[in-house]
């Protein structure tokens, strides 16, 4: 008996029993059968009536299966599997349920029948470990079925793993809640409507069900013209809940998410980081990401990961891990953005060997994740350049925004520079000129040498690490106030890293160690450059106190901008932000 002929005999069976359906016709298409309307439905129209004894609920399937001698422990869903297993696959052809049975999907494009080839593609989101769950969950349930079922109820050649998934998709995917019912001892189950079932979803569908004393009804709330089809919304479900639950996505879906996850546990600051995420309130590392929006608490957890030895010492101290400045706000929306392009190159990594139906719905899948991630980084991106700008006027301004742990009056940063809605980018040439600006003349790098002749000069001599030199420079400008650095580090003079700060025995322990290394260093240095260049290196600028404290500034202060086409830059930038 094909499909069609299949409908048919559905059709009739419905008919018999009293279920009211004029207006509808069923059909196959593409999505598989389906309910379309073969008049027109007005608003509020009732268009189907299904009598209760055609509800399939948790008694019908316990009296099926019930013999004189042993009655199913199992409840719920449960009970539903192997009723579905005894009607399919024991139940004779005169059963009363066979022609509802017989229109049931065989086949389901879960990723619980994906190949592992088809499943891989899937390997950098979140379906494979949640297909593992749900395999692990229908494993042990299927076991509990298969110790309480006697054979001569189910025989075991047909009570398989693979049957009682098929039966679990097929409750998973086309069950309805049973406070439909008026029944009481239904309310908390799930139950099988027929027909009902093969309403597909559409989110706009909107449906009213009204349980009567001998019917289940069902009325439209929106009018339905004559040779559409009739849904009925599942629900706002992303496409994670849509593809393990019912096998089909929904391109551009509105309720579509992705679940990012953050793992610091290897930070050697995790313990410390994890107390200023409690004064935060921040109780979760687990965000989900939408297209128009980036959750308010991520930006929040990501600004204290992205925090140094100074700034958690100093938040800790001070009870204040809020108004972190604008070296944090961006370091937290590079990492992010980051995040953001590494997990893009993972889902474009691995491509199909061959077209099938389930690598065609899974690179759909992924393409939707892959639109949420890159909207997010384009959204993080256009902070990041509000940002830049912010802080090349704070620098020409002579002002900062520093957390008031560094340094008081720092200048809040404006709400259009730390909002991460959707909103229009500048012209390309226009951003490439906001994050050149930002670079070559906010930030401190070995670049910025080159403003100070006498010390480039002398710099290139020098054989020491990058960040020594950076050391000097920072001395340097301290000793030039012609140099456009110079307020910047004035404004720091009274500000102490941790191993200068520090007065408990433990942690002046734990800076021990740098503080002898950074001793060393200057006096390795001094007075050699001193008496090489006079003029650049003067003696009582240079200090082994003013080295250390400088040492402590280049450590705190460091601001990594990573390379993106954005930006104009082919490699990380690293440098200084004291702004």
């Amino acid at each position: 008996m094909d499909n069609q002929q299949k409908l048919a005999r559905f059709v009739e069976w419905l008919e018999e029993n009293g279920v009211e359906m004029n207006k509808l016709e069923l059909r196959e298409s593409e999505k598989g059968n389906g309910i379309y309307a073969k008049a027109a439905i007005s608003k509020d129209e009732q268009y189907i009536q299904l009598p209760h004894h055609l509800t399939i609920t948790s008694r019908v399937c316990r009296d099926t299966l019930s013999t004189d001698s042993w009655t199913p422990k199992f409840t719920g869903t449960t009970l539903l599997h192997v009723f579905l297993i005894y009607q399919r696959f024991v139940a004779t052809e005169s059963s009363f349920w066979r022609p509802f049975v017989d229109v049931l999907p065989t086949e389901f494009q879960t990723p619980l029948f994906f190949a592992d080839s088809e499943l891989e593609l899937l390997k950098s989101t979140n379906i494979p470990s949640a297909t593992e769950e749900q395999r692990d969950s229908l494993q042990k349930t299927y076991q509990e079925v298969l110790e309480d079922v006697p054979e001569t109820v189910v025989p075991r050649d047909v009570l398989t793993f693979e049957n009682y998934v098929w039966a679990a998709m097929v409750v998973m995917s086309r069950t309805f809640t049973g406070k439909l019912l008026a029944q009481k001892d239904e309310q908390d189950t799930r139950i099988m409507l027929p027909l009902m079932d093969m309403l597909n979803h559409d989110v706009q569908a909107k449906v009213e069900f009204n349980d009567t004393e001998n019917t289940l009804n069902v009325a439209t709330c929106i009018g339905i013209s004559q040779g559409d089809e009739v849904c009925y919304s599942y629900g706002p479900k992303g496409n994670d809940e849509l593809l393990l639950g019912y096998g089909f996505i929904i391109p551009n879906n509105p309720y579509n998410r992705y679940t990012l996850r953050l793992n610091y546990t290897q930070d050697p600051l995790a313990t410390e980081k994890q107390e200023l995420l409690d004064q935060a309130d921040i109780k979760t590392n687990e965000f989900y990401l939408q297209i128009g929006e980036l959750p308010t608490d991520l930006l929040s957890l990501v600004r204290i990961m992205c925090m140094n030895d100074a700034d958690v010492f100093y938040a800790k101290r001070d009870g204040a891990a809020t108004n972190l400045g604008l070296r944090l706000e961006l370091g937290a929306r590079f990492m992010l953005a980051l995040y953001m392009d590494n997990k893009m190159a993972l889902l474009l990594q691995e491509k199909p060997k061959e077209m099938t139906a389930n690598v065609r719905l899974a690179l759909a899948y992924r393409q939707g994740i892959i639109d949420i991630l890159q909207h997010a980084k384009n959204a993080l991106e256009t902070s990041i350049l509000r940002l830049f700008d912010h802080g090349c006027q704070l620098f020409t301004s002579d002002l900062h925004s520093l957390p008031s742990y560094i340094c008081k009056d720092g200048q809040p940063l404006p709400l259009d520079a730390t909002e991460d809605g959707n909103r229009k980018r500048k012209r390309v040439d226009e951003d490439v000129d906001l994050a050149q600006n930002f670079i070559d003349n906010v930030l401190i790098t070995e670049e910025s040498f080159a403003k100070d002749p006498e010390f480039q000069t002398a710099a290139e001599q020098i054989d020491a690490e990058p960040d020594v030199l950076l050391t000097l420079f920072i001395l340097r400008i301290r000793m030039c106030p012609n140099l456009p650095w110079h307020k910047a580090i004035v404004r720091l003079e009274s500000f102490k890293h941790p191993m200068l700060a520090a007065d408990d025995p433990e942690t002046m322990e734990m800076y021990g160690e740098m503080m002898m290394e950074m001793g060393e260093v200057h006096d390795m240095l001094f007075p050699l450059l001193t008496n090489l260049f006079p003029k650049v290196f003067v003696k009582e600028y240079f200090t082994a106190d003013l080295f250390l404290w400088a040492a402590g500034i280049v450590e705190s202060f460091q601001l990594q901008v990573p390379a993106n086409q954005l930006y104009n830059a082919e490699c990380d930038e690293k440098g200084l932000c004291l702004v």
